[in-house]
């Protein structure tokens, strides 16, 4: 008899260690959405209404809210999931690992090719859009620690393979841009260069040389003193520009989180580039947010 009890007794505690490593291994377990798209997301379903399911990533206290149009199901941490259709080309949600522009977008950032106008015919257009993404991305860069910055090249490929650049990014909704890239945050901006034509800055300087001459007439010196002016001009031709700067940043619901637009001080082609950076560390994420 007393051999059956301390074999209950065992039995009964190995069955509490086994309950226990249950719940600590469902704790460790997350939910996982996934999208249509491909894209899976793992953290906490906090609630589900009629439109959308609310969504935590681990670690974090912000709840995000994702349109049921955009989900093809969830599978809980408990095992039991919840289908909400299929995915856009009618097959199954897929697990595996989703391309470069599916990945979870949580704290990412790309800087779109700028819109550039001026009335400078010597302007290339596209070369000046491309020149201002990258000047906006290196500020983002040294601002935006805490974001993930998409590097221009991905992007404009990304945008490449669907037939969008600088010239017809605006034909899409912010929401739309930042999906097809795989980014939480997307900056749109445009620079406005007017050539207010050129001013020429010139200086003239002249320089007397003289020589002495000694004239022996009929016994008697004379000496007389001869010169020559030279005469120099110099000039710089300098072409002014007015020029303005527009500014804005969306996330990925199509909120327009910060926008600006700023005539910047400066004659230079390249005076845009302080406009940016003062907008820049205005953004919510910028070391100036809230100052103005």
């Amino acid at each position: 008899m007393k051999n059956l009890k301390i074999l209950f007794s065992v039995l009964f505690l190995l069955t509490v260690i086994f309950a226990s490593n249950v719940d600590v291994m469902a704790q460790d377990k997350t939910d996982i959405i996934f999208l249509k798209t491909g894209e899976k997301k793992e953290g906490k379903v906090t609630g589900i209404t009629e439109s959308h399911v609310k969504f935590r990533y681990t670690g974090e206290e912000f709840d995000y809210e994702i349109p049921k149009t955009d989900l093809a199901k969830i599978q809980f941490a408990s095992g039991r999931e919840e289908v909400f259709g299929t995915v856009d080309t009618g097959g199954t949600v897929s697990t595996t690992p989703a391309p470069a522009n599916a990945e979870d977008a949580h704290n990412k950032i790309a800087v779109l090719p700028f819109q550039f106008s001026s009335n400078d015919p010597s302007m290339d257009p596209k070369a000046m859009s491309s020149l201002a993404q990258n000047t906006t991305a290196n500020s983002i860069r040294q601002q935006y620690g805490n974001l993930m910055l998409q590097d221009p090249m991905t992007t404009n490929a990304l945008l490449a393979k669907n037939n969008i650049d600088y010239s017809n990014i605006t034909t899409m909704l912010p929401a739309e841009v930042a999906k097809l890239l795989g980014v939480e945050y997307v900056v749109y901006g445009t620079v406005n260069l007017t050539n207010k034509g050129a001013t020429t800055i010139g200086s003239t300087g002249t320089n007397y040389s003289e020589r002495e001459k000694s004239d022996y007439t009929k016994g008697k010196s004379d000496d007389r003193t001869k010169g020559s002016a030279y005469t120099s001009t110099s000039s710089t031709t300098k072409i002014d520009y007015d020029t303005s700067v527009d500014f804005r940043l969306f996330n990925n619901k199509g909120t327009n989180m910060y926008s600006d637009s700023r005539h910047v001080f400066g004659s230079e082609v390249d005076s845009y580039e302080s406009g940016i950076d003062y907008m820049i560390k205005r953004t919510p994420f910028g070391s100036k947010y809230g100052k103005k």
